[in-house]
């Protein structure tokens, strides 16, 4: 474990500690079925911008080999009815390729002529064939076959939709909820969250600790820009068009965040505002807390990880305070060392953490110490 309440961003089918009652509040699962020929969806991913995309930002393991490659252009030769394609619908109308990528991807290379059919053992005689050396009527089958689509529609939650992603990809790289956000809200959001996962304050603040692989930086780094700006009222539901409320769902909180953030202008001031929080944040965190300072007390000789929810709310409340000083210095120090002995606040930091009584119990006390001391 890298960091405490890592569990929180796990495939959907192994998520752990929800609140029986929130486990799927809105459970609506709108999936229309769709048709298209691979010629109409290679028309989409060829528009300008696509329709279609391909290339989410998944790391889903291994390309397909040639042999792979080959074999799904003789199934359509012989008319072999290919599997589903399950797609997810953004608010654009694009079409994010969840299940069925390599095979739309072999699909369009082929037609491309980018690779030759290899190690086929049934129509052998089409070893060494690229698409233009097929026949006409060979050409028509491939750009006519006709794919089924399953396309996810909203009102479908995101906590829905993972685990229905999770069901239908177990049979290959299993994706936290994380990686699935950042693929299916791509944009101003996911340029914010690179960003500050990359700067060297961050970096140092949590001790070299916390890795980019399955973007665990980055689940942390959204973390705290979604309570942030939550906490300061600036979250537009784009569902109801109403400040975002916090209902113990936090895959979907997490999720309107970044389409908040997406429908922005990219020279919205608020970018520069979240980014100089953040870094003013960190560089105090680096300065004023002792070693480890994101880490809960342990027994002698033993080190827990970085709490995740600590991190969250404790830089909330350092990317609130105005000034410099000795005063204020002490006075962070001194708030410090109050909450880490504070036996509500240490309670919502490590059990049932993203339910909304905790969640609020946490902020209670945060906002509480930031007014009282006069620290913003």
């Amino acid at each position: 474990m890298d960091f405490e309440g890592e569990y929180t961003m796990r495939t959907a089918s192994n998520q752990q500690s929800y609140e029986p009652d929130t486990v799927y509040p809105d459970a609506v699962l709108n999936i229309a079925r769709d048709s298209a020929s691979v010629f109409q969806l290679k028309r989409k991913w060829e528009k300008t911008p696509p329709m279609l995309n391909l290339t989410p930002d998944f790391q889903r393991g291994l390309v397909w080999k040639p042999k792979q490659k080959s074999e799904l252009i003789e199934s359509i030769l012989m008319g072999i009815p290919l599997p589903l394609i399950y797609v997810k619908e953004d608010e654009k109308g694009v079409y994010v390729i969840v299940d069925g990528k390599q095979r739309l991807s072999t699909l369009f290379s082929f037609i491309n002529n980018e690779f030759a059919l290899e190690k086929l053992t049934i129509l052998k005689d089409k070893n060494g064939s690229r698409f233009d050396k097929l026949t006409p009527l060979e050409q028509n089958k491939i750009e006519d076959c006709s794919l089924t689509l399953h396309v996810i529609k909203a009102p479908t939650s995101d906590r829905v939709t993972f685990d229905l992603f999770d069901r239908v990809n177990r049979g290959g790289t299993r994706l936290n909820n994380q990686e699935m956000r950042n693929a299916l809200y791509q944009g101003n959001a996911t340029e914010l969250i690179n960003r500050l996962a990359e700067k060297e304050a961050f970096v140092e603040a949590t001790e070299h600790s916390i890795p980019a692989n399955h973007m665990k930086d980055r689940y942390l780094v959204l973390r705290f820009v979604a309570f942030y700006l939550w906490q300061q009222h600036v979250t537009i539901d784009p569902d109801t068009d109403g400040p975002l409320d916090y209902r113990s769902n936090v895959e979907d909180f997490l999720g309107k965040t970044m389409r908040f953030l997406n429908r922005l202008e990219p020279e919205n001031g608020l970018f520069k505002e979240l980014d100089t929080r953040f870094t003013r944040a960190m560089e105090l965190a680096i300065r004023l807390l002792p070693s480890g300072g994101f880490r809960l007390p342990s027994s002698p000789g033993k080190k827990r990880p970085i709490n995740m929810a600590f991190f969250e709310s404790f830089s909330y409340l350092l990317s609130r305070l105005n000034g410099e000083g000795e005063q204020l210095h002490c006075q962070i120090q001194e708030v410090y060392m109050q909450l880490i002995c504070d036996a509500a606040y240490l309670e919502s930091l490590t059990r049932s953490v993203d339910s909304g009584k905790q969640t609020e119990k946490r902020y209670e006390i945060i906002n509480r110490l930031i007014h009282e001391l006069n620290l913003c």
